[in-house]
């Protein structure tokens, strides 16, 4: 992870439904950007955005990998720009 943000904008409290969603900003080569939103009961403005960046190391050598084919393709159908 090299970055991640996250704005409120209101409470989410219990007895509150916490609804997360999901998407793929951005699919780059060895790096994802990830948008998260977090939406309270039924409301469609959500309470919460975020958004986090992904980047893929080797174990060993500590620098940056390809993704794998099988993330991409999984990732793919996510991606809204």
């Amino acid at each position: 992870m090299v970055e991640n943000t996250c704005r409120y904008y209101q409470s989410l409290q219990f007895p509150d439904r916490v609804f997360a969603g999901v998407q793929v900003q951005r699919l780059g080569n060895s790096s994802v950007v990830y948008r998260i939103g977090l939406f309270r009961n039924d409301q469609v403005a959500p309470a919460a955005q975020g958004r986090f960046v992904h980047v893929y190391v080797d174990r060993y050598s500590r620098k940056p990998m390809p993704l794998p084919q099988s993330l991409r393709a999984a990732l793919t159908p996510l991606v809204r720009e």
